[in-house]
């Protein structure tokens, strides 16, 4: 049966608006992926690396410290990994204002084979520190500069520093803090040698200011 012209006008009118609002499927947006480059900052940066402090020679000189009033605050002697090394290394600088003259009996060898390995940190009081260090032995700061793992971003590299008579125990403190502590800047390596050196001196400091 034949419908009418006004009946089939209809129908097809109709089609269309139903194809106008029939739902349409729209995709699921992906997730972002991050870009190949190590450059771009999609990527994550590594975590640091956990500090690991150097057993009995970090909790001795916390206890020092601690028994001293350097270091206000419970005793970290017994969980040296949660210590501040910046609360640390300030303490034992106070620690070796108050008492330089234990510097005169250091052993020089020592105290030059941490001198050698160069700045544990490029944080400006550490670095002039250790350059002051230097300046005791007359190591030339181009030689240890232009070897150094961290020059890039320190803004002291080749900076010469004025050569006093006798080495400044605060100095040699604030080193050694850093050390034992683990908390040298990544990516220096700390050798067995040097390691050696500084147990040895952070003990004689501790036996010999008691």
């Amino acid at each position: 049966m034949a419908f009418p012209a006004s009946r089939r006008l209809s129908a097809a009118a109709g089609s269309k608006l139903s194809s106008l609002f029939t739902p349409r499927q729209i995709p699921k947006p992906r997730p972002p992926q991050p870009p190949e480059s190590g450059n771009d900052p999609w990527r994550r940066k590594p975590r640091p690396r956990p500090r690991q402090p150097w057993g009995e020679d970090a909790a001795a000189l916390l206890r020092r410290l601690h028994e001293g009033r350097y270091l206000p605050g419970p005793d970290l002697s017994v969980a040296p990994h949660v210590a501040s090394p910046d609360a640390v290394k300030a303490a034992a600088e106070r620690f070796g204002n108050d008492h330089q003259v234990v510097a005169k009996w250091l052993s020089g060898s020592d105290l030059k084979k941490v001198a050698l390995f160069g700045c544990p940190s490029v944080e400006r009081r550490t670095v002039f520190a250790a350059k002051r260090s230097r300046a005791f032995f007359n190591i030339p700061e181009d030689k240890t500069c232009s070897s150094c793992k961290i020059r890039s971003s320190c803004q002291f590299v080749n900076q010469e520093v004025p050569r006093y008579d006798r080495v400044i125990l605060s100095d040699t403190m604030r080193i050694l803090a850093l050390f034992v502590l683990d908390a040298c800047t990544q990516p220096l390596q700390v050798t067995a040698e040097v390691k050696a050196s500084v147990c040895k001196l952070l003990k004689d400091t501790i036996n010999l200011s008691t």
